[in-house]
């Protein structure tokens, strides 16, 4: 996405929404520009982040396969990226949590099924910079909290977590176009501000606003840097001096995960109101 300064939005919001389509086709095409996706990280120790789930989707012949991250919140709630839901059907998905290999199968996850979910009235795939691109989903009576499942502290509203090192998580591919991590993966990330965050984004005609907050490993090499990747969508990114609050749920990058561009996500402290407004 850096090539051209002149590119449309137009372009921009097609190749977006091609993006989409080639992760819930299980596509390894590389020649998309905006992706979701966590690359040059490291494995998560056993149940580090009991908020962290699977959102699956089924769809034949491949049956049920990982297709987003997402996050607890609540008994009956989880919050993921709204274009991880974008034209689903709430029967066609559900939810693992305590899950630490999703190609295993254990007697601590717990498999939720879907009842429905409510993406925010404001987003728009086709809009600069993906706004609002968060969506909570209902699950069918409530998940049983124990050691391995826990919910997410949202960060209050107003939060910076200014040059704070933060931590995302999640099942998304280790290389671009590569294959989807069977073992949780980690990574510690600095935030950066936003103003470098848009000065890095705006060349490739991208927007970055109050409601974005992104993170960006300058000081390491290239080659070296780590980034989310296709698959850590909707997944979570925890900030603050013990890592305690839920700063931003993973919305997009640049296709190649090369940790080269910022690693862009909704800024959960901006949404607050909206989900306690919802049931």
């Amino acid at each position: 996405m850096v090539q051209r300064s002149d590119r449309s939005t137009a372009t921009i919001r097609m190749m977006f929404l091609a993006v989409v389509l080639s992760l819930l086709a299980l596509s390894t095409a590389q020649d998309e520009e905006m992706e979701k996706r966590i690359v040059n990280g490291g494995m998560a120790a056993l149940y580090a982040y009991p908020h962290q789930g699977s959102l699956q989707l089924y769809n034949a012949p491949y049956g049920w396969y990982h297709i987003c991250g997402c996050v607890i919140v609540a008994p009956n709630k989880i919050l993921t990226a709204a274009h991880c839901v974008d034209g689903q059907q709430a029967r066609n998905l559900r939810v693992k949590v305590g899950s630490y290999n999703i190609s295993d199968t254990t007697p601590y996850e717990q498999t939720l099924e879907v009842a429905s979910f409510v993406i925010h009235s404001g987003y728009n795939p086709n809009g600069n910079g993906i706004p609002n691109d968060i969506a909570v989903i209902y699950i069918y009576g409530t998940m049983t909290y124990n050691l391995n499942v826990q919910p997410a502290t949202l960060a209050p509203k107003g939060s910076s977590f200014a040059n704070t090192m933060c931590v995302i998580t999640g099942w998304g591919r280790v290389v671009g176009g590569g294959r989807v991590a069977e073992v949780l993966k980690e990574a510690n990330m600095t935030k950066i501000s936003r103003s470098e965050c848009l000065s890095k984004w705006i060349l490739s005609g991208q927007i970055i606003t109050d409601k974005h907050i992104c993170v960006y490993e300058a000081s390491k090499p290239s080659g070296s840097r780590p980034s989310a990747c296709n698959g850590d969508s909707g997944g979570p990114m925890l900030c603050g001096p013990q890592l305690e609050y839920l700063a931003g749920i993973t919305s997009w990058g640049v296709s190649t995960c090369s940790g080269d561009m910022p690693s862009v996500y909704t800024r959960v402290s901006e949404y607050v109101d909206w989900y306690q407004s919802q049931p």
